[in-house]
């Protein structure tokens, strides 16, 4: 019994999405692929609600039901898939070590407004391109429907 009462209305402190598969997945390569669809959601989460993240969280559940739960804090805040993608396919890779998992999640945490989101990079001109890039996508979809565009990696081929 908790006496606190339910704030509905109270601030998000992250957002996430995950997907179970219908069988075990071991490859790092299999899990990616899972992965990057559920970024992009985040990512237009965040979006819709006027957030960027700091903190991208990553979350497993093994085939024995044990969760395995890495985080990475962010250099700067951020809207995109892509850099959520980047950031959790390194923790993603060292997790993938043979183990057979069940559930895949993404999170972005430490919310905040996105004034100061994905700044231009002087090290990464292609940074700037990828803010450009994730709005067209998103500019598409709103216009055509959620399936009318997509990168390549949220492609999948049929087994």
């Amino acid at each position: 019994m908790d006496d606190r009462s339910v704030e509905p209305d109270s601030p998000y402190k992250s957002l996430s999405a995950e997907t179970t598969f219908d069988r075990d997945l071991i490859q790092a390569d299999d899990l990616a692929g899972a992965l990057w669809p559920l970024c992009e959601r985040v990512a237009a989460r965040m979006r819709e609600q006027e957030l960027a993240g700091g903190t991208v969280v990553l979350k497993l559940k093994t085939a024995d039901f044990q969760l395995v739960t890495r985080r990475h804090r962010l250099p700067d805040r951020t809207q995109l898939a892509e850099v959520l993608y980047r950031n959790a396919l390194p923790l993603l890779v060292r997790e993938a070590d043979g183990r057979r998992f069940r559930l895949i999640g993404i999170g972005a945490a430490e919310l905040a407004a996105p004034g100061d989101a994905d700044p231009r990079d002087l090290l990464d001109p292609a940074h700037g391109r990828q803010v450009e890039i994730e709005r067209a996508i998103e500019a598409v979809r709103r216009k055509l429907g959620p399936d009318a565009i997509g990168k390549g990696r949220g492609w999948r081929r049929s087994d």
